[in-house]
């Protein structure tokens, strides 16, 4: 009895321990993931900033934009454009003297129609100032001192100055760093002359790379809709009646035949253009050149075409003679020009009734089903499947920790059922959600690497859940509710700090919806068995080492079976699915294998499965070594699944530099627990072995 009550008192204990282990884990990455995301500076307070009224907001969410090789709706290009720029979609700022947040959709129309404004924002978060007051170093080309209007004597004064009553790590708006914006961008090109691979430069060089990045791109956007201003300016004399056509672009656009006829009979009689006409074709050109930005606002013309140029570049075609279209063109920038001057004049009311019937005149003239599919994107968009779904995972995670500390009391059985639905209500949201994105992309529900780990999220909660179903033990649930908050706050932080739309067409190779859905599906549920073995294993591990199980050898052995089929179930869906790989290599690259470390990898997991399988059969590996296995096979998961497209060589390689510090962490932490697990198993050996030594001796 009184070995009855130290086992209990021990499992409580270790439910403790486990229990302040997981807070202190998720806590630290919670800490580490604030540090890097949340700044604690004040909401800045820009002076002058009138909210966007909400039918303008609803107005501009469809309108139809081409980016990243599709039309997508505007909400969704603002969001990408805004987390690239800013790290979030979303930005507090003080407006009329209350706190609020700008939404994409209100940034990106800021940047397009309200410029004088935009460039007020607090758009760029630089980590470390050591970016900007590095410029200072060196002396500057010729040709930046004339575009900068800076030299060499004044430069640190103007370096000091925009960092000046800034913190190592802080916000900064474009007109703060525009004094510098030419220094900038001429360092950004020497560094891409001397390094063009990004992934070899230094943290310093990426940084400077980065930000110059950002600068470029949002004063793409600030200057973009310049030709639609209608603030050109007119020369002294010029007639009343004409004046306001005449600061029109497209006034010039239409003459420019008459005016270019009127230039060449100048010319032969050497006469000098007058600097009334030199400074329009400057500012006409300038125009044209700020609006040649790969931002696609118009669908084409010509029946049947799928590109869509920008403003400038269509522009340009006219002014060079080619003008079948020239009229459509003028008509697109008229109604441009109309709605730019109506915020101008008229205000927002004015504004929304402009933008509305410039983007039906677009809509108009695109297929009805590319129409509808921009309504559903938006959709999809205010649905947000997977952050709600991680709301409620961290909801049913708390219950099962509350459940984890009396398992047995009526309060831990409740607790326990709450989870569980949760858990179904979450796993409905990420089927939806996959779902939904399947649609709108018409294709197989993975085609990237932010794919697979919505698809190993959804398909290892809904596994884990049939094995809970199956065993009624708990731990299977527990799992799956841990597993299904990791991949979702995975995939939210990946694709914030990738920031790339993954809805985006596939390249070329990869456009194939069978075996997207059947070699990539299946390789993706391989990776999902495999990193489940490891996590019951983990659970397993714990449990005995911490005594939770309480010596319950029912309970050991019911989770080394789960465990062990956990495993063949790994290795059937990878050993499947790598074959179906060489099969479509063969197709498509003319090999079956090359040895790509994608290519290794899945046969990393093929082959320590078996050999798991083997070693069991044989009788080496029994509980304590089918769990390390398992632990250590979620390791070559992890690296075959994530780590071999930071390697930046292979075909499969999506090259990207940051946060491989989560990915050796999630090694060093594993490898501690198989280090645990083996130590543990040495020590319980040679305990067994003492003590039948000692009951031989007796």
């Amino acid at each position: 009895m009184s070995k009855e009550n130290n086992s209990k008192r021990r499992s409580k204990i270790g439910r403790w321990i486990a229990f302040i282990l997981v807070v202190l884990l998720l806590g630290g990455y919670g800490l580490y993931t604030l540090r890097i995301n949340v700044s604690s500076e004040k909401p800045r307070v820009i002076e002058g900033y009138e909210l966007w009224q909400d039918d303008v907001v609803d107005i501009a969410r469809d309108i139809s934009v081409q980016d990243g090789g599709r039309i997508k709706p505007f909400s969704t290009w603002a969001g990408f454009t805004m987390l690239q720029l800013h790290g979030a979609r979303g930005m507090k700022i003080e407006a009329e003297g209350e706190v609020v947040k700008i939404s994409p959709e209100e940034f990106m129309l800021d940047c397009l129609f309200r410029s004088d404004l935009a460039r007020k924002l607090p758009i760029f978060r630089i980590d470390n100032s050591e970016v900007i007051s590095s410029l200072a170093t060196g002396d500057l080309p010729e040709e930046v001192q004339r575009l900068s209007g800076i030299d060499n004597a004044s430069k640190n004064e103007v370096i000091r100055e925009v960092v000046k009553d800034k913190g190592r790590r802080d916000r900064y708006s474009y007109a703060e760093l525009e004094p510098i914006a030419t220094i900038l961008l001429a360092r950004v090109q020497k560094i891409r002359k001397e390094q063009p691979n990004k992934a070899k430069m230094t943290s310093e060089q990426r940084d400077t790379v980065d930000l110059g990045e950002k600068i470029w791109l949002f004063s793409g956007l600030l200057y973009h809709m310049d030709f639609a201003r209608a603030d050109i300016e007119i020369q002294e004399g010029t007639p009343a009646m004409d004046k306001e056509r005449m600061r029109r672009m497209s006034y010039w656009v239409r003459s420019f035949p008459l005016l270019r006829k009127a230039v060449l009979e100048m010319q032969p009689q050497g006469e000098r253009l007058p600097p009334g006409i030199m400074s329009l074709f400057s500012d006409l050109e300038r125009r044209m050149t700020r609006a040649s930005e790969d931002i696609r606002l118009l669908p084409p013309y010509a029946e049947g075409s799928e590109e869509w140029l920008p403003v400038g570049k269509r522009i340009e075609q006219v002014l060079t003679g080619k003008r079948a279209h020239a009229e459509a063109l003028i008509s697109d920038m008229e109604m441009m020009e109309d709605t730019c001057l109506a915020l101008r004049d008229e205000g927002q009311s004015a504004f929304s009734k402009q933008l509305a019937a410039w983007k039906k005149s677009v809509h108009d003239r695109m297929d009805p089903k590319v129409v509808g599919q921009l309504g559903s994107e938006v959709a999809y968009g205010k649905w947000n499947y997977f952050y709600r779904a991680l709301v409620i995972f961290i909801v049913a995670f708390v219950f099962v920790m509350i459940s984890w500390l009396a398992p047995r009391s009526r309060g831990g059985r409740i607790c326990t059922k709450f989870a569980a639905l949760l858990a179904l209500a979450a796993l409905g949201l990420m089927i939806a959600g996959i779902t939904h994105r399947s649609i709108i992309m018409e294709r197989s529900p993975i085609g990237n690497l932010y794919d697979t780990i919505l698809f190993i999220g959804a398909t290892g909660v809904l596994v884990l859940l049939l094995v809970e179903l199956l065993t009624k033990r708990a731990v299977a649930l527990g799992l799956a509710v841990f597993m299904g908050m990791a991949c979702m706050f995975l995939a939210r932080r990946y694709e914030i700090g990738d920031a790339n739309d993954h809805m985006d067409p596939l390249v070329a190779v990869l456009k194939s919806n069978f075996w997207l859905s059947t070699h990539v599906v299946t390789v993706t549920i391989g990776y999902m068995g495999g990193l489940a073995a490891g996590g019951l294993s983990v659970i397993y591990l714990f449990a005995r080492v911490l005594g939770i199980d309480e010596g319950d050898k029912n309970f050991r052995r019911a989770m080394t079976r789960i465990a062990y089929g956990m495993v063949c179930f790994t290795l059937f869906f990878s050993l499947i699915g790598t074959v179906l790989g060489g099969i479509w290599a063969n197709d498509s690259w003319g090999r079956f294998w090359g040895w790509d470390p994608k290519e290794n990898g899945a046969l990393m997991i093929v082959l320590w499965c078996l050999v798991v399988l083997h070693a069991r059969l044989a009788g080496y590996l029994r509980e304590w070594g089918i769990h390390v296995a398992a632990v250590f096979g979620a390791n070559i998961v992890a690296f075959s699944w994530w780590h071999v497209n930071s390697l930046s060589t292979g075909l499969h390689s999506y090259g990207f530099i940051d946060g491989l510090g989560i990915i050796w962490g999630f090694y060093g932490l594993l490898t501690s627990v198989c280090l645990m697990g083996m130590i543990c198993a040495l020590l319980e050996r040679r305990g067994k072995a003492k003590a039948k030594s000692l009951a031989t001796e007796d």
